[in-house]
């Protein structure tokens, strides 16, 4: 293991202890009018932690929390940390099948749920020795009726009890977290994350914002999903461990966050492209969001169209970043003064990064497409039970492959190009989607455009976009294939064009590509 000299070598509830020691009875996390100080959430922790502890969950365990962004969360991830447990968090839109996988793969000794999650979980809680089972409160209702909850202990009778844990038996190497991947080629796999890969990338992350704009009176808003990798840096740790009120929001409506961001006042904002074409969809001018200080976008590539519209409708620069589950997430973000449309920004402190030729591994030069790969402090320790798998995605010297193409220019700022898996292969020319994309949303009429390739008898693959149009909007495929046709070369010009209302969306905001695959296989 690479020690990195000038971070803390300790566990993430170690750092919290650390960092809020002045400031404990502060304002933490607001939670749907709740408020909660440092000092609630290390006590709460605490009383949690004794509870899995007498319920025999040992160290090296695993705890899945199937949460919404909440209070309750927090609690539960630093409670697990305590115990010297590993958290694997469970996206709440999974299926049954996808929720019996991880607790299979993860081998969760224990179960954290809201009651929403009841249905879903229907008889699993009895295919698994769970040591501990236990529901939180509803985020939908003050009420406990529900016909699961026998079945659970619930959080409110364990915070009541007198009985306190306050040691910790995490260090700085052991695994924090086992974050599955989307699973986009064959079953999901779990990336292990240690708690110095997700304490040194918070701590990255915070050495790009500007010290001189902050103020004791930040907040920043969780809508991002927690269970997801940007939402966990970006939207808790970063922003915690910095000193910034968190206010959380469960799930994404673009008018109930603008509502916030007035009524909170709100200073960071963090989301993926998908939550930015909501908000413009939105009427913005009646809603006063002057606070904002910092908006990060990031999980997919920012069109420049929608960081033209918002910089003039807001006047908030979108500043985009770019990250993948295995590096905690984040790698580079745009510099806040001297941000670069279309640029995924510069690296962040102690994070290297080059681009290499394909098929000789040799290092690409400035303005060159090749494979990005990257070497740092927060890159995964590997993937859970796969070794082979774990030795495949790493080179030869040890830089992590990511699998995006990728150039950087001569000031040092990188450009993703696409995704290595789905450039395009038409007639023996590459299309890469993205460049297709960003055209298509440069149309007046075009919200949010998805292109993927369609098996073609003749080209092998041609180009099909999937579009939403915006409110009020009307266009034809006609018109879109006209427009493309002024600027793109004939190859690239969408040879099929489908209109829908909606993309199929992970629950990080991501357009799933595969889900749209599925449909053009023949």
């Amino acid at each position: 293991m690479v020690v990195y000299l000038g971070y803390p070598q300790v566990s993430l509830y170690e750092y919290l202890l650390q960092s809020s020691e002045n400031r404990r009875m502060a304002i933490a996390i607001e939670d749907s009018g709740e408020q909660v100080t440092y000092q609630d959430i290390i006590d709460r922790s605490n009383k949690l932690a004794d509870f899995l502890l007498t319920c025999d969950v040992k160290k090296n365990d695993t705890v899945a929390i199937a949460l919404p962004n909440s209070i309750s969360y927090i609690i539960s991830v630093f409670s697990t940390f305590q115990i010297g447990a590993k958290v694997t968090p469970i996206n709440i839109r999974l299926s049954q099948r996808e929720i019996n996988f991880q607790l299979l793969d993860s081998e969760a000794k224990a179960i954290i749920i809201s009651p929403e999650m009841c249905d879903v979980f229907g008889d699993l809680k009895n295919k698994f020795d769970f040591k501990a089972r236990i529901i939180t409160p509803s985020i939908v209702s003050d009420s406990s009726e529900n016909d699961c909850i026998n079945n659970y202990v619930h959080l409110k009778s364990i915070l009541q009890n007198d009985r306190n844990f306050t040691e910790n038996k995490s260090k700085a190497d052991s695994i924090a977290f086992l974050l599955y991947t989307g699973g986009t080629t064959g079953t999901p796999k779990a990336v292990m994350l240690t708690h110095s890969n997700i304490l040194i990338n918070s701590m990255q992350f915070n050495n790009r914002l500007d010290e001189s704009l902050r103020t004791d009176k930040e907040s920043a808003l969780a809508v991002l999903p927690l269970s997801h990798s940007f939402g966990l840096i970006c939207a808790l740790f970063a922003p915690l461990f910095r000193g910034d009120k968190i206010i959380t929001q469960a799930t994404f409506s673009p008018s109930k966050v603008l509502e916030i961001i007035e009524k909170k006042k709100i200073t960071a904002f963090h989301g993926v492209p998908t939550m930015y074409y909501a908000l413009l969809n939105e009427d913005l001018e009646k809603y006063d969001i002057s606070s904002l200080k910092l908006c990060i976008s990031g999980g997919a590539g920012l069109p420049k169209e929608v960081y033209e519209q918002f910089l003039r409708r807001t006047g908030v620069s979108i500043k985009e970043g770019y990250g993948l589950t295995e590096c905690s997430p984040v790698t580079h973000v745009n510099p806040i003064y001297d941000p670069k449309i279309g640029s995924i920004g510069k690296l962040l402190t102690d994070t290297q990064a080059k681009i290499i030729d394909l098929e000789t591994n040799e290092t690409m030069e400035p303005g060159e497409v090749g494979e990005m790969v990257i070497k740092g402090p927060q890159v995964m320790k590997g993937y859970w039970k796969k070794g082979v798998e774990t030795i495949n995605v790493f080179t030869k010297d040890g830089w992590l492959k990511t699998g995006d193409l990728a150039k950087f220019d001569e000031k040092e700022y990188f450009y993703i190009v696409d995704r290595l898996k789905e450039v395009i292969n038409s007639g023996g020319y590459k299309i890469y989607p993205r460049e297709v994309e960003e055209i298509l949303h440069q149309h007046p009429a075009v919200a949010i455009a998805a292109v993927i390739p369609k098996p073609d008898d003749f080209y092998g693959e041609v180009v099909k976009a999937y579009i939403v149009l915006k409110k009020g909007q009307e266009t034809s495929k006609e018109e879109i294939t006209e427009y493309c046709r002024k600027i793109l070369a004939s190859y690239k010009i969408p040879k099929e064009i489908e209109f829908t209302k909606q993309l199929p969306l992970s629950a990080a905001g991501k357009v799933l590509k595969r889900e749209l695959k599925k449909n053009n296989t023949t």
